[in-house]
């Protein structure tokens, strides 16, 4: 029997694919070769954000007294839960070095990593959790630099509630950016002259070529280093 469809789609999940990524290809060029301005003009028209990309101390410090007293509960909460399970998970992590046979040594070392992005997705809602999981993680781990981006909200900038959380997590570096032009700017070192050399984030518009260019790795939870030896 031939099957009759009552209605069908026009599109599939990866209509529109290739269009996408010839706009982020070319997005990524002009960032390489024009950095912070290209940066800037990008977030001018996508987010229509002509505030600081690099958000002042004092405005991360305002936050804290847009929330209520519940919601900060809530957030130390959860960011409690999790520092605690990643310090357990740093208490379980050792070097190891074993020999197998004379002269043949076999063992696993932990590679230090001095600096982490962390991106915080911030399209229709405040992504807190994110914020938590990925910032959190990074220094439990003793990650010297935390380089957290999330896009800022049309006149109002990043949301109190995703700045109050990065603080609290220990962010070193916030940035008022979202999309393709976060990605690119955490990986270039704008704005901070930090480049990371591991990453957290979920970014749907890179392809995965594109997104092991920067070595993108889509995680929950995962320690960062570097890590101190236990004696």
């Amino acid at each position: 029997m031939a099957i009759t469809y009552l209605k069908q789609a026009t599109k599939t999940a990866a209509t529109g694919e290739q269009d996408v990524s010839a706009t982020v290809n070319d997005m990524l060029t002009a960032i390489g070769q024009h950095g912070e301005q290209k940066v800037v003009e990008f977030t001018q028209s996508f987010d229509k954000w002509q505030g600081d990309i690099l958000v002042p101390q004092s405005v991360i410090d305002d936050a804290e007294k847009q929330l209520s007293e519940q919601m900060k509960k809530d957030i130390a909460y959860a960011y409690q839960h999790v520092k605690g399970f990643a310090e357990a998970q740093l208490d379980a992590l050792k070097e190891t070095e074993v020999e197998l046979s004379p002269g043949l040594i076999a063992g696993q070392k932990l590679i230090p990593m001095n600096t982490a992005g962390c991106y915080i997705p911030g399209g229709r809602y405040s992504h807190i959790a994110s914020a938590i999981m990925s910032i959190t993680t990074a220094k439990v781990a003793g990650v010297k630099n935390v380089v957290a981006c999330s896009p800022a909200k049309l006149g109002k900038g990043v949301p109190a509630a995703i700045l109050y959380t990065m603080k609290l997590c220990g962010a070193d570096h916030i940035l008022a950016l979202g999309g393709v032009q976060a990605v690119a700017s955490m990986a270039e070192g704008l704005f901070t002259g930090t480049k990371p050399t591991f990453w957290l984030a979920r970014v749907t518009a890179l392809s995965p070529k594109q997104k092991g260019s920067f070595t993108v790795v889509s995680v929950l939870i995962c320690l960062q280093g570097p890590l101190k030896s236990r004696s």
